[in-house]
């Protein structure tokens, strides 16, 4: 059974016997953490996700949304706002490089502190473009800027314990629409595109993973980037870590087959880790029994084994050899 190559969510906030079966049996490399899974206090949750890892008896890696502002899974002890309000306050000379590197590290802290491995974070979408799911999630409209910023944060993150992960490659910003619900269409320019590129190229030597966005560039691919072959393509150009896909239950993927045929097709197309984010158990299984069929059958030994070592960059945070990205 090959569900190392997965992320899934689970039900709950207790290390019950159904979700330690689970785990146990399918092995995934990752557990994303959402609001419902998150008792009252830091110490419960800390006990929660400590007692389920001795439970289940094997290293995987907690994961979670935490980039500040309206995306919080875990209350923080002190203010993390808004990335577009850290932007604002930078772009102003109210805060510089350094601050930012504290902030990240403080939230790196407290999230090690929980007993959280990896953080989905920072956003390196363009600020001002889409404001149907990214909107103040942005922290700049200039992708240098953004660039600088995210690169701070992510810096900070790992040095407080958290390995930080970038999103959503190749920038949700390019797109009007909110991939939730349907499936974005760009037909941005080349120029265009790089520009929203940019941003991820600066931070990539700083993250240990960085997420897709479910949408299509159309000068680039008529599929979704996360399950085309030319954009996976383009950002393992610069990046050397887990390329992860964005939650595979999402809407923008319904009109290309079922999440086990989905989840078969970003991996084809060169995404490492396959994130899905409905605790449904009997729907994980199913997919990752399709997957462990089909997937020897579709994609090489030599490309597995390859997903494998980054997917450990995060499971079992061992550094990779990075190399300039701009």
């Amino acid at each position: 059974m090959l569900g190392g190559f997965f992320i899934v969510a689970i039900k709950g906030k207790e290390a019950d016997q159904e979700t330690v079966d689970f785990l146990k049996t399918f092995k995934p490399s990752g557990v994303i953490l959402f609001s419902y899974n998150i008792p009252d206090s830091v110490d419960e949750l800390r006990e929660f996700l400590y007692s389920l890892k001795g439970k289940v008896g094997y290293n995987f890696f907690f994961c979670v949304d935490e980039e500040g502002g309206r995306v919080m899974r875990i209350k923080t002890p002190f203010e993390l706002p808004p990335a577009r309000q850290i932007g604002e306050m930078y772009e102003k000379g109210m805060i510089s490089d350094e601050d930012i590197f504290e902030l990240g590290e403080k939230l790196g802290s407290f999230l090690a502190s929980c007993g959280v491995d990896v953080n989905f974070a920072p956003v390196v979408d363009l600020y001002g473009y889409n404001f149907s799911v990214i909107g103040d999630r942005a922290f700049s409209s200039d992708p240098l800027t953004l660039g600088k910023i995210a690169r701070a944060f992510a810096k900070g993150m790992k040095s407080g314990g958290v390995l930080p992960v970038a999103k959503h490659f190749p920038g949700h910003g390019l797109v009007l629409q909110d991939s939730h619900k349907e499936l974005p269409v760009s037909y941005c320019d080349e120029e265009e595109i790089k520009k929203h590129i940019l941003p991820f190229k600066m931070v990539s030597d700083d993250v240990y993973g960085i997420m897709t966005a479910h949408i299509v560039l159309k000068n680039l691919d008529s599929l979704p980037c996360t399950i085309s072959r030319r954009c996976i393509a383009e950002l393992k150009s610069f990046f050397r870590g887990c390329v992860i896909t964005d939650d595979l239950t999402m809407d923008a993927l319904k009109g290309f087959g079922s999440i086990g045929d989905v989840a078969l097709l970003s991996f084809e197309a060169g995404c490492d880790a396959i994130l899905i984010c409905k605790p449904d158990y009997n729907l994980l299984a199913d997919v990752f029994e399709k997957f462990s069929k089909d997937v020897k059958k579709r994609v090489s030994e030599g490309r597995i084994r390859d997903s494998v070592q980054r997917v450990a960059f995060l499971r079992f945070k061992r550094s990779f050899a990075r190399k300039s990205s701009i």
